[in-house]
């Protein structure tokens, strides 16, 4: 007889562990051993009194895997609802790995798009807009506004997966990430354009003649050389992370 389905204790170890998905991380299984590690608690609640049945289980999760670690919740509650089928008899245990492997290539494209290529570098250029008028504002605009999304989009991945695997895939088609990651692509660069803008604008104001005429072409050759960076697919979040840096560095002077 396994565990009760969905019971909240195990419901929030999983979510809470889901955070160390690549705490061990390594070269052979990559997230492997971190997703075991976050569905551990499920597996002792649908297999308790079966020992060989749990290792079995854990043995399926030590699988190669490899994710975006935020859209990686999306796979584990979809994981913990066919595991309970499995532990029922009322499903295939190769479907587990067979859905693992099917989603964690795809959410990774499109999850490296939309925080890395997007929502990180649009919080960044907030932040650094931010750091014109303190340091610490820069870092708080930053954090909250990639952890606002980042955690929200976390959860309801997660709330998706427990419902199964096909609402699981619903839910991705109904999150539209790909118009999301564009969205914040163009805030990023706007966000960005307006930070030269004001920084360029201090120092022109603060020069003289053809000082500040010279200021001000140095940084309109900065915000050309960020656009093609851009272009070549240089991290933005590197780049927008150094006029982040310069811009604090600036003001504790």
């Amino acid at each position: 007889m396994t565990a009760a389905a969905h019971s909240p204790a195990c419901k929030g170890k999983v979510w809470l562990r889901q955070f160390l998905l690549q705490g061990c991380w390594n070269y052979e299984g990559m997230q492997n051993v971190g997703f075991a590690y976050a569905i551990l608690p499920a597996l002792r609640e649908f297999y308790a009194g079966r020992p060989e049945e749990t290792l079995k289980a854990v043995k399926r999760q030590l699988e190669f895997f490899n994710t975006q670690p935020a859209l990686g919740a999306v796979i584990l509650g979809a994981t913990v609802r066919l595991e309970e089928r499995v532990a029922r008899g009322e499903g295939d245990p190769r479907a587990v790995g067979t859905f693992k492997v099917g989603m964690m290539g795809s959410l990774g494209a499109i999850g490296d798009s939309f925080f890395w290529g997007a929502l990180r570098p649009m919080a960044s250029a907030a932040g650094a807009l931010l750091a014109l008028l303190h340091p610490l504002a820069g870092i708080a605009a930053l954090l909250l506004l990639y952890n606002a999304s980042h955690l929200r989009i976390r959860l309801r991945c997660y709330k998706a997966g427990m419902e199964g695997p096909e609402r699981a895939v619903s839910w991705l088609k109904e999150a539209a990430l790909n118009v999301k990651t564009e969205d914040r692509k163009m805030a990023a660069a706007i966000l960005g354009g307006a930070y030269a803008g004001v920084f360029a604008g201090r120092f022109a104001v603060a020069g003289t003649g053809g000082g500040s005429l010279l200021l001000f072409l140095l940084f309109a050759a900065a915000v050309h050389l960020f656009a093609v960076l851009f272009r070549k697919a240089v991290s933005p979040s590197e780049i927008l992370a150094v006029l982040l840096i310069t811009g604090g560095l600036i003001l504790c002077r």
